[in-house]
């Protein structure tokens, strides 16, 4: 093992610490509000601790041998990682077009996700389709729609905050943490499409994020707290 597969391991091990108590804290707020907008950023953030959690077991296997299992463990990185930004994405869309209740509770909606991923992955390692291997040639092409998406994120967020007035000042670093996973990711297309970029790229990719959950720990940590001053002083 080199020493920059162990340093991007060691990160990604943080990133996957760091993102679960964002899953938490959104899932507080969520049970104060409960609408859609705040139930897709906890089930976004959670499969973005999927993905790392993914991740990580691949590295720890590809530095045996790049096989079915290690190919498999990258479809449900890129996928999982993908599909959390969308519904991230879809939950800021949806903000202020609809303000009613979900049918479906969080935990059930996680444990569900849960068990199609663990499908998904057994009938991958089951079938073991042709060009499975292929998700290393055209991974580029998810971290392109993540870009796409978190461009999305901040453009809305700060379109909001201008709307506003100041008077969601708590949130006005929420734009530059999700800047952070966007230069994550536009780190990761740097290395992934110049082979002469180094190291350098693809430790920013990891040490990128890391930035970006530390500044959603700060920031929905207050969150959550005035939520529940307001809902005291009711």
């Amino acid at each position: 093992m080199t020493a920059i597969s162990l340093l991007i391991q060691i990160l990604g091990a943080t990133s996957i610490i760091l993102v679960l108590p964002i899953v938490y804290l959104f899932f507080k707020i969520y049970r104060l509000q409960r609408n859609v907008i705040l139930l897709g950023l906890p089930l976004g953030f959670f499969f973005l601790a999927m993905s790392y959690v993914f991740m990580g077991l691949h590295l720890l296997n590809s530095q045996v041998i790049i096989n079915t299992f290690s190919s498999s463990l990258m479809w449900l990185r890129v996928v999982t990682q993908t599909w959390g930004f969308t519904l991230i994405a879809s939950s800021y869309f949806l903000a202020g077009r609809s303000q009613s209740g979900p049918k479906h509770h969080f935990l059930s909606i996680a444990a569900w996700s849960i068990i199609a991923v663990v499908c998904a992955f057994g009938l991958l390692m089951i079938i073991n389709p042709p060009g499975i291997s292929a998700v290393y040639n055209i991974n580029g092409l998810f971290t392109s729609a993540n870009i796409g998406l978190l461009t999305y994120i901040i453009f809305f967020i700060i379109r909001k905050l201008e709307l506003a007035n100041g008077s969601v000042s708590g949130l006005i670093s929420a734009p530059v943490a999700f800047a952070f996973l966007w230069l994550g990711q536009f780190s990761f297309l740097i290395w992934k499409l110049d082979g002469n970029s180094g190291d350098a790229a693809i430790v920013g990719s990891q040490i990128a994020p890391i930035i970006g959950l530390l500044l959603f720990i700060r920031i929905y940590y207050m969150t959550s707290k005035r939520c529940y001053q307001t809902d005291d002083g009711e």
